[in-house]
């Protein structure tokens, strides 16, 4: 177990389920958003935002960004535990994290960056952080400097513009069990779109699951930037639109928009960067030839 100070605050234990893994027999990224919300939870109230103010007053301080990076894989039955943390309180907004480690050999699993702002639950308004939420979170400022802290992301970042070479990727309405005690979406239900949407771009540059299966190929993603420009609420239509951003040696890098089809705004605005891999050995290959071969022009980067 890592050494837990008194500016670390535990906030998840519990172990993988078989329903959680996907088809490249690793938790499924949605289901590490979801203990990254528990913990997050437990940070909340540590800092004075406990459950019964949040219902009452029917605001708290949301996700105005998330980068998560993806360290090591879980499997079946392996036990897990989470911490979560502030690094800096700064210009009405919380700098923190959370930590997810493997429970068997402490090794870091994966690692959640935020910058959270207060807002009204029922609005999606951003308010000023109440004074004593604000001192309680000054209180648990730390640089934690032994503490894994992520690196700039290896790639260019998506805007949240109209792109061509974009295309449908997924198209629903959020479901009431995908929701918050104040019909906001949970985060896992949305990195769970962008999780569907990989085999559709996998299928947009040639390759199938036939071919995966042939290739003993699986794909993962490593690194996610993900922003939240408008609330996500009960019943919302949505579109995603996706698209290749960029391409590296080992490294493909997606796009994603989900629009909200009423108003035509892009809600959520992520850059995704992944990998195949070897489904035996469990190590990166080289990115397909299907992907080197999409023609230049079409890189999303291009437009930025």
């Amino acid at each position: 177990m890592i050494n837990l100070t008194d500016k670390l605050i535990p906030g998840y234990r519990g172990a993988v389920e078989s329903w959680e893994c996907d088809q490249m027999k690793h938790m499924n990224v949605q289901f590490y958003s979801s203990r990254a919300s528990t913990s997050l939870a437990h940070l909340l109230n540590a800092i004075g935002l406990k459950p019964a103010r949040i219902r009452e007053e029917r605001k708290s301080l949301r996700y105005r960004d998330l980068r998560i990076q993806y360290m090591s894989e879980m499997h079946v039955g392996a036990i897990m535990y989470g911490v979560s943390g502030i690094r800096k309180v700064d210009n009405g907004e919380i700098k923190a994290f959370t930590h997810l480690f493997d429970g068997s050999n402490d090794k870091l699993s994966s690692i959640s960056e935020f910058h959270l702002i207060y807002e009204d639950l029922d609005t999606g308004e951003r308010l000023e952080i109440p004074s004593d939420v604000l001192e309680s979170a000054k209180r648990l400022e730390d640089e934690h400097e032994g503490l894994y802290e992520p690196a700039p992301m290896r790639s260019v970042l998506l805007p949240a513009k109209p792109m061509d070479h974009m295309f449908e990727t997924n198209r629903s309405a959020v479901d009431v069990w995908e929701c918050d005690a104040y019909n906001n979406i949970e985060v896992r239900n949305v990195i769970a779109r962008f999780s569907d949407a990989a085999s559709h771009i996998m299928s947009s540059v040639g390759i199938t699951r036939a071919m995966q299966r042939e290739r003993n190929l699986g794909s993962a993603a490593l690194d996610y930037y993900t922003e939240f420009n408008r609330p996500i609420r009960m019943a919302d239509s949505l579109v995603l639109k996706s698209g290749l951003l960029d391409r590296m040696p080992k490294n493909f890098v997606f796009g994603h928009h989900l629009i909200n089809c009423d108003t035509g705004e892009v809600v959520n605005c992520t850059t995704v960067l992944g990998c195949y891999f070897d489904m035996s050995l469990r190590k990166a290959v080289e990115l397909p030839e299907e992907y080197r071969n999409v023609p230049e022009e079409r890189l999303l980067k291009h437009q930025i």
